[in-house]
């Protein structure tokens, strides 16, 4: 059986730098996979902008807009911005690559798998 990201992955293919909210990522992966429960969807969660510290940091398909809106960047994407935690920049992508503040919380710092760091804001 597809793990969620398999699905997600397979989904959004051929939707790179198309919008959706959230319930319509959902809406299209149950749709695939009738099998698969809808609170397991989780786009916040393979957002390149934003990170969870529950989770690791290692899937990135969506850019978070905001507002329950994303964009599917696709996976292995040349992203540069800002990541944030609960709203606060937590680190930055630069050309696909990124790194993370030193004063970043503790929680997500054991997380999150960092070779290269930047100076605190």
């Amino acid at each position: 059986m597809a793990t969620i990201k398999e699905k997600v992955i397979k989904v959004f293919q051929n939707r790179i730098g198309s919008g959706f909210l959230r319930e319509e990522i959902i809406d299209l992966v149950v749709k695939d996979y009738s099998e698969t429960n809808r609170a397991s969807v989780i786009p916040s969660d393979y957002c390149y902008n934003m990170v969870n510290a529950g989770i690791n940091f290692d899937f990135h398909i969506f850019e978070s807009l905001g507002e329950g809106r994303y964009r599917c960047l696709g996976p292995n994407h040349c992203y540069t911005g800002a990541i944030y935690w609960k709203g606060e920049s937590v680190g930055e992508w630069k050309d696909g690559r990124y790194r993370l503040r030193q004063n970043a919380p503790s929680n997500l710092i054991r997380r999150i798998e960092v070779d290269q760091w930047i100076e605190p804001r």
